[in-house]
């Protein structure tokens, strides 16, 4: 019974290896979001570049654009005058994303100018981009704003939730859902993206805006890592054999 016992204790530590968990929002931060913050669960803490020309707040994102608050209040990044701020962060113990892991998040932002986005990376490469900038709505190199493609034209208050798939470590399914009061729900898929690395951390960035007005802020919230359902079966299961295993032992 003992070699059964230190096998399935086995098979919970591998399941907790490789089943990445996590979750936070801006409702964790409203005493300060500075660099080295850690709220939520699962991320390690947030890193900042920044110069005196930077914002870096919690704030009411309607206030200048869409609704991805939690449930009064986003994460809002700014910078003055023609500048560039980025936001980093990965994931705890050191892990990247792999097969059967869902990363998924909300943007909001309103003016086009500049540029403002969201990159998932591995380690200082960026592997796959949303940026808006030029007036115009990229989502992994797929210019949105064609009007011969998907013509998502310009709206004030769109919510922009964003699903990262993943299929193995370096090939994921990439999704896109845009929500506006003027269209609706707009949505682009592409699938099988392949990755040239693994994703091991992410960042969202503001720079050469107009200024730093907060229509021309990027909101962001609603951070997720959600693993494959089958890892929290697996580990129930081993789970249940440790419980009935312990009381044959007794």
């Amino acid at each position: 019974m003992k070699q059964y016992l230190i096998i399935a204790t086995s098979c919970v530590l591998a399941t907790n290896v490789f089943a990445l968990s996590a979750l936070d929002d801006a409702s964790n931060y409203e005493g300060g979001w500075i660099s080295g913050s850690n709220g939520g669960s699962g991320f390690n803490p947030w890193g900042f570049t920044a110069t005196a020309d930077n914002t870096a707040t919690i704030a009411d994102s309607t206030a200048a654009a869409g609704n991805v608050n939690s449930p009064s209040v986003s994460f809002e990044m700014a910078a003055a005058n023609g500048g560039s701020f980025d936001v980093f962060r990965s994931f705890g113990g050191g892990a990247s994303l792999g097969a059967g892991d869902t990363f998924s998040l909300d943007l909001s932002l309103n003016y086009r100018n500049g540029a403002k986005g969201f990159n998932l990376r591995n380690d200082g490469d960026t592997l796959f981009n949303f940026n808006v900038a030029g007036d115009t709505y990229f989502f992994g190199g797929v210019n949105l704003s064609d009007a011969s493609g998907e013509n998502w034209q310009y709206v004030a208050n769109g919510v922009y939730s964003l699903e990262f798939e993943f299929v193995t470590e370096v090939i994921m399914n990439a999704k896109i859902i845009r929500n506006s009061d003027t269209f609706g729900a707009e949505q682009y898929q592409i699938p099988n993206v392949a990755l040239s690395g693994v994703v091991n951390n992410f960042q969202f960035y503001v720079s050469g805006t107009d200024n730093a007005n907060p229509e021309n802020r990027l909101y962001a919230n609603n951070l997720q890592v959600v693993p494959e359902p089958a890892a929290f079966a697996w580990l129930l299961g081993v789970g249940v054999f440790l419980t009935v295993a312990v009381r044959r032992c007794r």
